[in-house]
């Protein structure tokens, strides 16, 4: 998923043109109960869990499997406390 983001370039390391690695720290997204696996999207400003699975895991990035699509926002910190089509708070 294509993202920008303003990136400080306090000590000039980066020069126009360049692009840097950045690691984005995403905590708890991937919500896991005793019944399913699944990430909240807003669907129109209000929860939709989606189903996935869990693939390959690298330290604290875990890759996930299931129906998101380019461009779907996800809850970053979501818990099952969240209820389908219930209002996302901003």
């Amino acid at each position: 998923m294509p993202v920008e983001l303003d990136v400080f370039n306090r000590d000039n390391s980066l020069a126009p043109g360049m692009y840097p690695a950045v690691g984005w720290p995403v905590r708890r997204a991937v919500v896991t109960t005793t019944e399913r696996t699944f990430v909240i999207r807003s669907q129109n400003g209000r929860a939709e869990w989606v189903d996935m699975k869990k693939g390959a895991a690298e330290g604290d990035l875990i890759e996930v499997i299931g129906n998101l699509r380019p461009g779907d926002m996800v809850v970053g910190r979501a818990t099952d406390e969240l209820r389908e089509g219930a209002a996302i708070p901003h």
